[in-house]
């Protein structure tokens, strides 16, 4: 039997470490640290991560910046792993609870991408607008259409790991910009869960305008994983923005 599970990753994280084998933390985490020392002028900066996961970049991040929160709006994913250094929070990137400001606010793996609209992407901006300093950074990367496009079709991913087996079908839509991935999980028993991840493929321009609504600016927008210039032709993009400073004398 195949039923739906209700909660945001809830099955999805059994088998996240086999999902991610071939991400390279350390190279992601050293990515984002030289973004740091780029933009950052706090030697000791309050962060915040939105969409932490297993909080496998947090811990590394931690390493030279201890005061770190790890968010993420699934409890079951940021209790995966061991990092009890580190400060973490079960909430919504778009309903953030908190009330102190952060120096540093970022997001990895795409993360802003399962925001569906484009009034809901708005709330996201005004809601980190609302907790970063006024110097602050927000750093994020996104995933691009043509890093989609390979999936016009159908790609499928088999594995094992810890007793589960699953399949994982990947499909793109280029008429809706959704990109589906679509997980089977069974366990050892036969027990069968099924989670759909769905997210929105945004037009490069779109984050601009939408930034720009919330009272923000880009800073910079790179290909991601280098310090070369983005485009609407990269897979994915980092951008890194700030609040725009209305007191500023010109």
């Amino acid at each position: 039997m195949v039923r739906d599970s209700s909660t945001f990753y809830e099955s999805v994280s059994l088998i996240y470490e086999e999902l991610m084998r071939d991400v390279n933390y350390k190279k992601w985490s050293k990515y984002l640290l030289d973004i740091i020392s780029e933009y950052l002028d706090n030697k000791d900066p309050s962060i915040l991560e939105l969409g932490a996961g297993n909080c496998k970049i947090a811990r590394k991040i931690s390493k030279k910046y201890r005061n770190i929160i790890a968010s993420d709006l699934s409890l079951r994913m940021l209790q995966q792993g061991k990092n009890v250094f580190i400060s973490k929070v079960c909430c919504d990137m778009t309903s953030l609870p908190f009330y102190n400001k952060f120096d540093l606010i970022y997001s990895t793996f795409d993360s802003v991408n399962y925001i569906l609209s484009k009034r809901k992407l708005l709330t996201l901006f005004l809601e980190v607008k609302k907790v970063l300093s006024a110097t602050g950074i927000f750093t994020f990367d996104v995933s691009l259409e043509k890093n989609s496009l390979d999936f016009e079709g159908s790609y499928t991913v088999e594995g094992k790991i810890n007793g589960f087996s699953f399949t994982r079908k990947s499909k793109y839509n280029s008429s809706s910009r959704i990109h589906k991935n679509i997980f089977i999980i069974t366990d050892e028993y036969g027990n069968v869960k099924k989670e759909i991840h769905t997210q929105k493929i945004y037009k490069f321009e779109t984050y601009f305008d939408i930034i720009a609504k919330a009272g923000m600016y880009v800073v910079e927008c790179l290909d991601a994983f280098t310090f070369n210039n983005g485009n609407q032709n990269s897979e994915r993009a980092q951008f890194i923005i700030k609040i725009i400073n209305t007191n500023a004398k010109f």
